[in-house]
């Protein structure tokens, strides 16, 4: 059975953004993103940014997301509209 696979990097033909949040889903900084620009080098960009900040990631930017961690404070680098009030969970048994 094939599945599918959300290119999150994909080119859009709207304005993406790149949001800091909290663990509690507290917008910490947002930044937009231009439609048919680079999401990836943007999402890079933040991340440089905040390693020589002192956050450490625990893991690549692979699927759109980044934890990140400085003395135990975590927070969450990823893709995603600011506005769009749908919930934040995912369930793969819908």
């Amino acid at each position: 059975m094939a599945r599918y696979h959300h290119n999150v990097y994909a080119s859009a033909k709207t304005p993406r953004y790149v949001v800091l949040f909290d663990l509690l889903w507290q917008i910490i900084e947002c930044r937009r993103v231009e439609p048919f620009a680079d999401l990836r080098s943007a999402m890079t960009a933040a991340l440089q940014r905040l390693t020589e900040e002192g956050w450490q990631a625990e893991s690549t930017p692979r699927f759109g997301f980044v934890l990140l961690n400085r003395n135990g404070t975590r927070r969450l680098l990823t893709e995603r509209d600011p506005y769009d009030l749908r919930p934040q969970s995912f369930s793969p048994f819908k």
